[in-house]
């Protein structure tokens, strides 16, 4: 792996960081709430921005619109628009989806979709996770049938996030009930416009909205916005919870990196019993411990990223980054609430909260993000089977 960044690649991130102090993060309304991810806030009006400068698809194939530019463009405009805290949340979903409809979409959603998705029009929200299928996607109950060119959907999806903001979502849905159940699974492009679409939000800890439930009630789908082919979905799915999984907490690093920043700036600067509190042995242990793991974080994404860039096959990495994206992120809440002590609690808005309240908004969003994505059991279960070669369960062979 190399380590360095290219002259074109150090080019850009500071083309980046010039688009960044001409278009300030904080002057851009919210469409959504900031999750905790790293990604900010969901801003349409800031992912129009991005598109206006042809970042959405830079990385696409020159006959889709793109530049083909390498992965490693992506990573680096992911590292800093995280770094400095924009609200960019849609913007993963969006690459993730785009990067499926090219690989697998229909003319017409080749046509239809990609060109709203690089005007920074589409954003999507994932219809997975039912309420009886969760870790164990392959009991969803979420039907399609076929009826002439379109089909029918209905089910009932839940903790789809964004849902009821975004333009489009990717239901995955039951085509062929009598097949085992990791064949006869299909994804579809909804459309959210599309009659018989109710979503509902569902209100979090914090007192906002991120995630929805979402009822479908036969709703018609065009034939050709079936993603790949009936009955191969769970193809997409597998590809796609790995990329989430990957995508979907890369730029925790850097936005961890932010926050620890801010945690030094404040123990340098606060004093109690006339002391800095960064003379505190047990802080500074704390705030060193963090910094090593995020600076460590960060180095096992790029890598993982380097191997996606030569086509390497990555059978455990994204589980591992994740289990460690998610539970350094939870760490780094409890070290900050610590610090703040009675200050730690109050929320944005507070005339006495300390860093506008953004530790506690972290400590309260990360509570469910090992469980989002896929829980850390689980993806422990996946590094130990297919990363070290143990067996799947503790008492098989004896």
């Amino acid at each position: 792996m190399e380590f360095a960044f290219t002259a074109a690649e150090q080019a850009f991130a500071t083309e980046v960081r010039r688009f960044l102090r001409d278009h300030l993060p904080d002057r851009f309304p919210h469409d959504g709430m900031d999750a905790g991810y790293g990604s900010g806030a969901h801003s349409r009006a800031f992912l129009r921005a991005l598109a206006a400068e042809g970042w959405l698809s830079m990385t696409w194939p020159r006959e889709f619109g793109g530049q083909e530019r390498s992965l490693m463009h992506k990573l680096i405009l992911f590292e800093e628009l995280a770094l400095a805290g924009a609200p960019f949340g849609p913007l993963a979903g969006c690459a993730e989806t785009a990067d499926a409809i090219i690989r697998y979409g229909s003319e017409r959603l080749k046509r239809e979709v990609l060109p709203r998705i690089a005007r920074g029009e589409a954003t999507f929200w994932q219809g997975f996770s039912e309420p009886n299928a969760g870790s164990d996607l392959l009991s969803l109950r979420t039907e399609g049938t076929r009826d002439g060119d379109d089909w029918v959907i209905n089910g009932h999806k839940i903790w789809s996030s964004h849902a009821g903001i975004s333009t489009y979502g990717l239901v995955l849905a039951r085509t062929s009930p009598g097949a085992r159940r990791s064949q006869g699974l299909s994804m579809f492009v909804v459309d959210n416009t599309l009659p018989g679409m109710d979503i509902r939000p569902i209100r979090s800890l914090t007192g906002e909205v991120y995630h929805y439930e979402v009822f479908l009630d036969r709703v018609r789908v065009p034939g050709d916005y079936l993603l790949g082919r009936e009955n191969e979905g769970f193809v997409q799915l597998l590809k796609g919870l790995d990329t989430d999984r990957f995508w979907g907490r890369f730029y925790k690093a850097p936005a961890l990196k932010r926050l620890l920043g801010e945690l030094v700036e404040y123990a340098n600067t606060t004093r109690q019993h006339e002391v800095p509190l960064a003379r505190n042995a047990v802080i500074r242990r704390q705030l060193a411990g963090l910094a090593t793991e995020i600076e460590a974080l960060r180095l096992l994404f790029y890598r993982i990223g380097w191997m996606l860039e030569r086509g390497l096959p990555t059978p455990y990495e994204s589980a591992l980054v994740k289990v460690l994206a998610d539970e350094t992120g939870q760490r780094l809440a409890a070290a900050g609430m610590d610090i703040l002590g009675l200050w730690g609690p109050l929320r944005e808005g507070s005339r006495w909260a300390k860093l506008e309240g953004r530790i506690q908004h972290l400590y309260q969003t990360g509570l469910g993000q090992t469980i989002a994505g896929g829980t850390s059991e689980i993806l422990r279960t996946t590094v130990a089977t297919r990363g070290l070669g143990l067996p799947r369960e503790p008492g098989a062979g004896r």
